[in-house]
Order: structure tokens, then C-alpha cells, then sequence
């Protein structure tokens, strides 16, 4: 006859921080990840009618001047700046960091 396993309380160990051992926890582990950044200084609606008859030397207009762009990392807008004059080039002059949270 078989005889009946006396029950025992589970035990469970820590999961810990959920880090590999021998690694941190740092933002070091994806400092270098590549990220497409794109500024973005404005957006426009038209037709399909109106998209075919756009040629060379149209204009077509993104919104007022001397707004606000949006800056997107990977297609998530994480900020808003002005654009500005830096040498020959343009750039971008930070004014308001959005809060990333994942969804």
C-alpha cells in the first residue's frame, strides 16, 4: 500500500531586482543604443487631389511660424523646442521634456 505524502508548507526564494547576476542596473547596459531622432516642424492636411497637383516651388503650409517643433525619438515625441541658428546649421533649443512612460 502506498502511503500518503505528509504535506509541507511552499517555499519560495527572492526573485532579487531582476538583473542578471554580473550585471547592473544602470543606464550604462543601453547608453549606446542607436535612436532615430526627428524634428518635426509642423503637419499638414490635404486631399489626395491636392497631394497630386503639389510640383516643384509649392508651398505648403505646416502652421504659424516661430511655433514650437516637436522632437521624436523613434516616432515618440519626448520634446518640444525652437528651432535655432548654430553656425551654418539649424538646431534645436529644448524648451519643454514630455514624460516618457511605457505603455
Amino acid at each position: 500500500m502506498l502511503e500518503t505524502p505528509t504535506p509541507a508548507p511552499a517555499q519560495f526564494t527572492a526573485f532579487g531586482d531582476g538583473t542578471a547576476p554580473g550585471h547592473t542596473a544602470s543606464m550604462d547596459l543601453i547608453a549606446g543604443v542607436q535612436l532615430e531622432i526627428v524634428v518635426a516642424l509642423g503637419r499638414a492636411k490635404m486631399t489626395v487631389q491636392e497631394l497630386l497637383q503639389l510640383r516643384s516651388g509649392s508651398v505648403v503650409e505646416i502652421g504659424q511660424a516661430g511655433g514650437l517643433v516637436e522632437v521624436l525619438a523613434n516616432g515618440s515625441l519626448v520634446a518640444r523646442g525652437e528651432v535655432v541658428v548654430v553656425g551654418d546649421d539649424l538646431g534645436v533649443r529644448i524648451v519643454e521634456v514630455l514624460s516618457v512612460r511605457p505603455s
